[in-house]
């Protein structure tokens, strides 16, 4: 590493710390609160969400918590219940000038349980949200819980990620091993560490912010078990009973974020607390030993390791990519997407390394997150150290059993990474497609050199190296596979996983009810940027001669400022990004793919026959697809602009035809469906684990 290389990461390292994100504490006094109004925002009428507070003393942080629950999720509609268990303070006197909340105000102390039990029998809401009042709340608390329920099956309770005073964490949900060891998950490490920033079912959340439903499937409330009074342990047994007797499921979620000053809001007077925990902790082993057989430490590797992902009974997956896939922005991405929901409903953890990422990358990392996913990221820890994305995957590999990498310089890349520290785990390499393959047919159209024929060259050396080296091959397409057993890949080993598409679009609009053509691809891709411009440059004004009235929108991301000023027109569109594009396959009349080099499966032909769009293409659009021309597209000459432009003409003007193809466009695409297509990947990851 050169010097200027080397002070340029250390300064990159410098800012990286200082920007280490920190979430800042209130620290309003009483005085503040003495002559401040709030404004709760609450429905006391039909409220979605009951948050119920239960607080003894205290009212400083009382005070604090309900001021930021004011600044946050004002959209959903909330009741605030405080349960004031006889407070020798100043609470009363505080509480009582809010509007917007509901006191109960208890003439003898009751604890903490019977306290959150009389908030449930107060609750109007559809859901409980228990809050501590020694808590503040952060952008997003409730609606992020929230949205488990609405996106997930079967959702008992939802807890947040508990953050200490001093920025460290608390608790990312916890684990209950044989014994009923319990592990808080994540404690004192940092808020961004990327192992307790995804989605996860855990054994169950602390009750200091838990979110559950008021009333149980056969309509009683949802109350805590008494039998644990005065506190201690009841959240614990309360998620047992919403898994093991509603048959439900408890998730952590680490987007709901909560600051926790531990111990202050515990009710009990004369409490010992030790003593309670004790006695609780029998009572709940007595009751749920018999569930929790698995052991809280594994030996792999000659190493102990946490048995974290102890609820994934299929092998752990990491897929390593070379780019933040962006599932709707390109075919590969959307296949990727595909392929974690496919494993992870069957009950496989997923993991995902990326080199490095870009500021548009944020979307995408949460949206994987929310799957379940744990995205590899840098991060800081507490004592202000960086921890890189290759160490925190060579420190996890241990627990991983399958690794599945894309594209050949991708599997070089990794392979180099972390071949010295492979053991047990198996290697899928997926082609993607035949990158060789592409740019030898991209000659054709692009002046080569003999500099470019030897990197080629060189790519092609490294794909088959790739397939080679790993223990199972996915390729895109049977013409894959055919070409790379021809080449001396032993055929067992290739596995097609293609691209998955829906068979449940429906388009109502008619023949008579669309206009125009429509062109879709990412301009990052060459064989997309050679296909508009022999489309505008080369087929349309053929096109115009016999119709001027027709316009193409095209969408896609990434095309260049000197592409979109030169093309740009009333007939022709250019649209850019389009985060949705049911708008632009509803009213256009006939999908255009002009393709005239590349490989693999094209995304873009499969979207179209989802839509039941019409498609003129070419025989590189649909290669690997099984397409029929004139019944399931129409399929003109490579480079015959003339021949594509009398394709496009008919089939603009032709309702019969039109209706012909719109017909026959689910039967293609059959094969494509998550059905077939998610069988393909199990059976890819069965066959590397038969005796």
């Amino acid at each position: 590493m050169g010097i200027k290389r080397f002070f340029k990461n250390k300064i990159k390292d410098y800012k990286f710390i200082k920007n280490k994100r920190k979430i800042e504490i209130n620290h309003f006094d009483l005085d503040f609160f003495k002559s401040y109004e709030f404004n709760l925002n609450t429905d006391s009428h039909t409220p979605q969400v009951s948050i119920i507070i239960p607080v003894y003393n205290q009212i400083r942080y009382t005070l604090n918590c309900l001021y930021t629950i004011e600044q946050h999720d004002l959209n959903v509609s909330r009741e605030i219940i405080i349960i004031n268990d006889n407070s020798s303070d100043e609470t009363l006197e505080y509480l009582s000038k809010i509007k917007g909340i509901t006191i109960i105000n208890n003439a003898e102390n009751l604890g903490f349980l019977r306290n959150v039990n009389k908030g449930i029998q107060t609750a109007k809401g559809e859901y409980i949200y228990l809050l501590n009042n020694d808590t503040e709340v952060q952008e997003n608390y409730l609606s992020s819980l929230l949205e488990v329920f609405e996106t997930k099956e079967r959702v008992g309770a939802v807890g947040s990620k508990m953050i200490f005073g001093d920025n460290t964490l608390q608790e990312a949900g916890c684990l209950i091993f044989k014994d009923c060891e319990i592990v808080n998950l994540g404690r004192f490490s940092s808020i961004d560490d990327p192992s307790f920033n995804f989605l996860r079912k855990v054994d169950y959340c602390s009750g200091c912010s838990l979110l559950f439903k008021r009333l149980d499937i056969n309509g009683n409330l949802n109350f805590l078990d008494e039998e644990f009074l005065p506190a201690y342990y009841e959240e614990t047994d309360f998620c047992q009973r919403l898994k093991y007797v509603q048959n439900l499921d408890i998730y952590y979620q680490p987007k709901s974020e909560i600051l926790h000053f531990e111990n202050i809001s515990y009710t009990g007077k004369n409490s010992n607390k030790e003593l309670l925990l004790e006695k609780n902790a029998k009572k709940f082993k007595d009751r749920w030993n018999s569930r929790f057989e698995g052991d809280k430490w594994l030996k792999i590797d000659q190493k102990q390791q946490l048995n974290v992902y102890k609820n994934f009974q299929q092998p752990t997956i990491l897929f390593l990519e070379e780019s933040m896939p962006k599932y709707d922005q390109d075919s590969g991405s959307r296949r990727l997407d595909e392929i974690f929901k496919i494993l992870i409903t069957n009950n496989h953890k997923i993991l995902l390394g990326i080199p490095a990422f870009n500021e548009t990358d944020k979307k995408y990392i949460e949206y994987c997150e929310s799957l379940g996913i744990q995205v590899f990221q840098d991060y800081v820890t507490p004592k202000n150290k960086i921890v890189k994305i290759n160490d925190q995957i060579i420190e996890k590999l241990p627990l991983i059993d399958l690794i599945w990498i894309f594209r050949p310089n991708g599997f070089k890349n990794w392979h180099k990474i972390l071949k010295s520290h492979i053991t047990r785990q198996k290697l899928i390499y997926d082609m993607v497609d035949l990158h060789y393959l592409r740019v030898e047919r991209e000659k054709e159209y692009m002046p080569t050199t003999p500099k470019m024929e030897k990197k080629n060259q060189k790519t092609k050396e490294l794909e088959y190296s790739a397939m080679r080296t790993s223990d199972a091959v996915a390729a895109i397409s049977d013409v894959e596979k055919g070409i790379v057993s021809q080449n001396g890949i032993d055929i067992k080993k290739v596995h097609v996983v293609s691209n998955f598409h829906t068979l449940d679009q429906v388009n109502k609009n008619g023949f008579a009810d669309r206009k125009g053509l429509l062109f879709i691809g990412g301009f990052r891709h060459l064989p997309n940027i050679d296909a508009l411009k022999f489309l505008v440059d080369d087929i349309m004004p053929l096109v115009w001669e016999k119709n001027d009235s027709i316009f193409v929108n095209v969408i896609g991301p990434e095309l260049s400022e000197e592409l979109t000023r030169k093309y740009s027109s009333d007939k022709v569109r250019i649209l850019g990004y389009q985060e949705t594009v049911d708008e632009w396959f509803d009213s256009s009349r006939v999908f255009v793919a002009p393709l005239r080099y590349g490989a693999g499966v094209k995304g873009k032909i499969g979207q179209a026959l989802e839509y039941e769009l019409p498609i003129v293409t070419t025989p590189i659009g649909v290669e690997g697809m099984n397409l029929q021309h004139s019944v399931h597209a129409q399929v003109s000459d490579i480079s015959d602009a003339q021949a594509f432009a009398d394709h496009i003409l008919e089939l603009y003007s032709n309702e019969e035809m039109w209706n012909r193809l719109k017909e026959n466009s689910k039967k293609a695409l059959y094969p494509f469906s998550r059905e077939v297509q998610g069988k393909n990947v199990l059976n890819l990851i069965s066959s590397l684990y038969k005796k």
